[in-house]
């Protein structure tokens, strides 16, 4: 009789620990499911009923959270938005920690200063979710536009070509003395309300909001009224999109190369219970015109066009050669 009892109570423990598991699981999959019909740029666009049965039928299937990763990440591609994106914590912990601490070489900003004095430096890609790094890379821009600046360039010349993307916070703080004016670059939601991001004192703004502070340790660089050609090609995506954005229409600038990638939408980071990422697409970009560029892969157009070649060397040199030669008209 006592085994009996015995036998009971453990079925009983593990059916109770079972059904708690299933619950968690379905919990977890449920946040993460609200939270794309509550913030995806195409909410209203999507049947809701549809992607929740699907996708928490193919939960009820896991065993543990973990099991749920590429359930969630597969229910992101129903978004219809090319740029939503799913990051488990280990991958999480690897962005926070940074390039350093990870291994990983940190970006090269190259400048120099051509013959006949044009000033030249490129804004690369930056994929951490490291403050340190933003700032190192924000006070190394600074500091080589700042030496850059001691020669009194003719102009500059901008390269985004390769920069596919990542963080836009310290991509942006670094090119905004370049900027002319406030309210250049944002997104549009789901609502058709436009946000519009600035910078000013060592702070991001969305909006009103100042959402990120960075240090500096070199003094911002000048603004400039010298011609700027902004560099870009096929590669050029996501956030260095937005920087494209944000030069388009002003006055001193000339965007030179092919159309960019085409992820012309703004990300938001929403952390999950287990320090995982959903990372949704929550708006597209505008620019200071208000005009939205929504169409997946259609990207933004350059100012002059830069025919295709296999011969990279003679494709850089006339990237080269264009951005010069507008300098020197202006």
């Amino acid at each position: 009789m006592k085994r009996n009892i015995i036998f009971a109570l453990l079925t009983t423990f593990f059916s109770i620990t079972i059904s708690a598991q299933s619950d968690s699981i379905r919990m977890y999959v449920t946040k993460a499911l609200k939270i794309m019909k509550s913030k995806s740029v195409n909410k209203s666009k999507l049947n809701w009923d549809e992607i929740f049965d699907k996708t928490l039928a193919e939960a009820s299937k896991a065993k543990t959270i973990k099991e749920t990763y590429p359930i969630i990440k597969n229910s992101l591609s129903s978004l219809n938005d090319s740029h939503s994106n799913f990051y488990p914590a280990e991958v999480v912990k690897a962005y926070t920690l940074g390039y350093k601490a990870t291994g990983q070489e940190f970006p090269v900003i190259k400048s120099e200063i051509l013959e006949n004095n044009y000033a030249y430096i490129n804004l690369p890609d930056i994929g951490s979710f490291n403050k340190d790094d933003w700032n190192m890379y924000i006070n190394t821009f600074y500091a080589k536009v700042n030496d850059l600046q001691k020669s009194k360039p003719k102009g500059w010349i901008i390269d985004l070509r390769g920069n596919f993307g990542g963080m836009l916070y310290p991509m942006y703080a670094a090119i905004a003395p370049f900027l002319d004016n406030k309210n250049v670059v944002g997104t549009k939601d789901a609502e058709g309300q436009i946000e519009y991001y600035n910078y000013k004192d060592a702070k991001f703004y969305e909006g009103s909001t100042a959402t990120q502070m960075f240090q500096l340790a070199q003094k911002e660089p000048k603004p400039t009224k010298k011609p700027v050609a902004i560099l870009v090609d096929k590669v050029t995506g996501s956030s260095a999109e937005f920087i494209t954005a944000a030069f388009v229409g002003q006055k001193n600038i000339k965007i030179i190369g092919t159309n960019t990638q085409g992820l012309t939408s703004g990300n938001q980071e929403y952390k999950l219970s287990d320090g995982s990422f959903l990372v949704l697409t929550v708006g597209n970009i505008v620019d200071r015109t208000g005009k939205e560029y929504a169409k997946i892969g259609e990207g933004i157009p350059p100012n002059i066009i830069i025919e295709k070649s296999a011969d990279k060397a003679k494709t850089n040199e006339t990237y080269l050669k264009e951005a010069l030669k507008y300098i020197d008209g202006k």
